[in-house]
């Protein structure tokens, strides 16, 4: 197949594309309307997007007259969108909480879709700005940081290497100059950010927590029926093994497995045959040690 095409496009052509493709995924068919109301072009200009991407992509849209509109040919095969159910559903979530346009060329048509909201804190957009400057230029940051293990905010000076979303909040990996060791601070417990141009005590290749990982295996709870197993399993995307096991197998940073345990409710390993309070129902860790080895360090 000729993709090499796709090289010479602008961001605006690849984003219409892009779009005409989601919408023969998700939709079936496509109007060139559509197309132009989402993107404000004229249909002229949107005739020469049809004409170029049918010339090298043979045989892949029909045009219906009936519906006056493009459906896929017989080798209609997407160079542009992905055709994931769970990108689909991740960027349909984006935009049902954030309503932000720039998820649309990827979604093609918006359905309707709800989701519950989720508390995203008060991160000081200066701060993040001035965080930012430091992750680009490899240099400290002078911030002042309210922990919840003390009163007051103290003065910190930290050297970060990496933004981490563990779920539910942002926070950054840096060095600590305080206790000398990387640890994680919350972007929203952070104020009055400053650049400092000292060197790193240590380099962020170091980080041995950051950068050696750990295998955590999710199995489905084991009071579970056979046919309820199977269920779980569709879920959350766990493999077959050969011995007839589901597994949810990931390889974690080790500094973000306790973020891991904590959000999928498995701090307590969870092989019990009565769930835990706390212990998420229908999911166990296939070594409930793992729940005794990680446990929160962070500020």
């Amino acid at each position: 197949m000729d993709v090499a095409w796709l090289d010479t496009l602008s961001f605006a052509q690849k984003q219409r594309l892009q779009f005409i493709e989601a919408r023969l995924i998700w939709d079936g068919f496509v109007r060139r309307g559509q197309v132009c109301e989402v993107f404000d072009v004229t249909p002229n200009h949107l005739s020469r997007d049809f004409r170029r991407y049918r010339q090298h992509h043979a045989h892949s849209l029909e045009y219906d007259v009936e519906r006056k509109a493009y459906t896929r040919g017989r080798d209609f095969k997407p160079l542009l969108a992905s055709g994931s159910a769970e990108e689909y559903l991740s960027l349909l979530q984006v935009y049902s909480t954030s309503k932000s346009t720039a998820v649309v060329p990827a979604l093609g048509h918006v359905t309707s879709a709800e989701s519950i909201t989720h508390p995203t804190g008060s991160i000081d957009p200066d701060v993040l700005r001035v965080m930012m400057q430091a992750l680009r230029e490899g240099c400290g940051l002078a911030v002042t940081y309210q922990s919840l293990n003390e009163a007051d905010p103290v003065p910190r000076t930290l050297w970060p290497h990496t933004l981490v979303h563990n779920g539910d909040r942002w926070h950054v990996r840096a060095f600590d100059g305080r206790h000398q060791q990387f640890r994680d601070f919350v972007l929203a417990r952070c104020s009055h950010a400053s650049l400092d141009a000292a060197t790193a005590p240590v380099a962020a290749a170091d980080d041995k927590m950051w950068h050696e990982t750990e295998t955590v295996d999710v199995i489905p709870a084991v009071r579970l029926s056979t046919s309820q197993k199977s269920v779980v399993a569709r879920e959350f995307g766990m493999k077959s093994t050969d011995n007839g096991e589901f597994l949810w197998s990931s390889s974690i940073r080790k500094c973000l497995v306790s973020y891991f345990l904590y959000r999928h409710r498995l701090e307590r390993g969870g092989a019990a045959e009565k769930p835990a309070p706390g212990q998420h129902p229908y999911l166990a860790l296939k070594d409930p040690e793992l729940a005794n080895r990680y446990r929160f360090g962070s500020d």
